[in-house]
């Protein structure tokens, strides 16, 4: 069964994830299907702009801890795995997202990735890698604080707490908030705006505005590096099993 659906209607391609009993959780095979619909969409003519939300109530609870206790390192490496979607950067129109419930780890690095992130009232923003002895490994420590300056980000990243949806707004993690009834319906008016608009020229704008994230892709090279030793170690073994266990980790700090 598919974990999306894709529609398309006034120059805006929707993309609406629902991978039930995992509150969207990115496993391998789900980015794939999000990573195809995302390029079908970039390449269809007649598309503008691009809206991606949740049919459930979250938006993404992150990468699938599952999937990944099962990874050794040299797989993950070998993979270039970070537990995310992969093309979402690529992409060449813009994305907007729109965020109800909670985007954690990966789900957060997804919203990140976006061009236009409009917020549920109640949703939630959060970075809880460091509780299973990890770390972010697609661009979580780049982007985020690119967002939202140093020092939000150490609080973000070295605590795992989450951010509201007015904390995350007044950070600049967030362009708007959306009363959580009307989230999907204002999100899809800023997308059929932003398509109302010539293509060729938010494309360049995108394109343009993203220039300005310099020494990103070097950041980036360097996050995954880290991250994948953590598959080496541990403390992530142990973060990883207290997780799927219920109960508190017990880290040596190795």
């Amino acid at each position: 069964m598919n974990s999306l659906s894709v529609s398309q209607h006034d120059g805006v391609g929707h993309i609406t994830l629902h991978r039930v009993g995992a509150l969207n959780a990115l496993s391998r095979e789900f980015c794939q299907e999000i990573d195809a619909a995302l390029r079908d969409l970039d390449n269809t003519e007649e598309i503008r702009a691009i809206l991606v939300s949740s049919a459930l109530r979250h938006f993404c609870a992150g990468a699938d801890i599952r999937e990944m206790a099962e990874m050794t390192a040299e797989e993950a490496t070998a993979s270039q795995f970070t537990g995310c979607v992969s093309v979402l950067p690529d992409i060449a129109k813009p994305v907007i997202v729109a965020v109800n419930g909670l985007a954690a780890g990966g789900g957060c690095e997804f919203v990140e990735m976006c061009d236009i992130v409009i917020a549920a009232a109640t949703a939630k923003f959060c970075h809880p890698e460091i509780s299973l002895g990890a770390m972010p490994g697609a661009g979580g420590t780049q982007r985020l604080s690119r967002a939202v300056g140093k020092h939000i980000a150490m609080d973000l990243l070295l605590t795992g707490r989450a951010l509201s949806a007015e904390e995350a707004l007044a950070a600049g993690l967030v362009s708007r908030i959306a009363p959580d009834e009307q989230l999907e319906e204002v999100a899809l008016a800023v997308a059929r705006q932003v398509a109302s608009f010539s293509g060729p020229v938010a494309r360049r704008i995108k394109a343009s505005v993203n220039d300005t994230q310099v020494n990103l892709d070097a950041g980036l090279i360097a996050e995954r590096e880290r991250f994948h030793r953590c598959f080496k170690e541990h403390d992530f073994r142990e973060g990883v099993s207290a997780f799927m266990e219920k109960r508190n980790a017990h880290f040596l700090h190795r």
